[in-house]
């Protein structure tokens, strides 16, 4: 503790300034503000299908503004941004969170992100569906053994799985407070439907996201992808996805006890 003290007088305004730019930087990059965003959407939709019927309407709409309120994106942003920034001082990693930055930005990096946004259009499940029946040919099996290092140096099935769990154990725990004590979901059980939620999930991904990545670069020649591959295997861009993903997993964490706080139960 004395340490993390010491290390936080030496730094300056100067030095936590570009912390925090590069922090927001990494943020931008892989749009995490718009993933943050689907949080209180996402804990409203499972609660709206979840809470027992006889929770009435006052009741829903002080539980729904407890989790809009503990959710609220920008909050949320700031939280992550600053959870990056002192993970970087606490592993002496601030040169790299800079460098993962500037990496980020490229024209290579912002081109191959960019792509990703395919798996949002309309014809997107048809389309993938065609290409996963393709035959595996020794080229693509190449290019899936890149992607699968990709997919694991970005911690793309990590922070997946991770949202959707965190997401679904707030969503019970939000349901206990509003729930007659009948209806309320006891502690082990929680952590018994987090854990198969978890592996569930997780099992799922580990097989479809290599797949939809191999997808959406289907367009990339070998070259392009190769250096894309080493550029996310740099030791700066592993440390920086690894501790993005920490940020963001703790801060909806966090998010979810500020949904207790914020509700008040309504008196009958």
């Amino acid at each position: 503790m004395a340490a993390a003290v010491l290390a936080g007088c030496a730094t300056g305004p100067a030095d936590k300034a570009a912390q925090e730019s590069a922090a927001d930087r990494v943020m931008a990059a892989y749009d995490v503000p718009d993933l943050l965003a689907q949080a209180a959407p996402a804990v409203t939709q499972s609660l709206n299908q979840n809470l027992p019927d006889d929770v009435d309407t006052t009741t829903r709409s002080a539980l729904r503004d407890a989790v809009y309120e503990a959710y609220d994106p920008q909050t949320l942003q700031q939280d992550v941004l600053d959870r990056l920034r002192d993970a970087a001082a606490r592993d002496d990693q601030q040169r790299a969170l800079m460098s993962a930055a500037d990496a980020l930005h490229t024209p290579l990096a912002t081109r191959m992100i960019a792509l990703e946004s395919a798996t949002g259009d309309p014809d997107f499940a048809a389309n993938f569906k065609a290409f996963v029946e393709q035959p595996a040919t020794p080229e693509r099996k190449e290019r899936l053994r890149k992607v699968d290092m990709l997919a694991e140096n970005m911690k793309v099935v990590e922070l997946q799985t991770d949202f959707n769990v965190t997401l679904l154990e707030a969503m019970i725990r939000a349901r206990n407070e509003a729930s007659a004590a009948e209806y309320q979901v006891d502690n082990s059980r929680v952590e018994q439907m987090v854990a198969e939620t978890r592996a569930d999930i997780g099992n799922k991904l580990e097989q479809r996201v290599p797949l939809m990545l191999l997808y959406v670069y289907r367009d990339v020649d070998d070259s392009t992808l190769s250096e894309y591959t080493a550029l996310q295997n740099q030791p700066e861009l592993v440390w920086a996805n690894q501790a993005l993903k920490n940020a963001i997993i703790d801060t909806l964490s966090a998010a979810s006890d500020r949904v207790s706080e914020n509700f008040t139960p309504v008196s009958s």
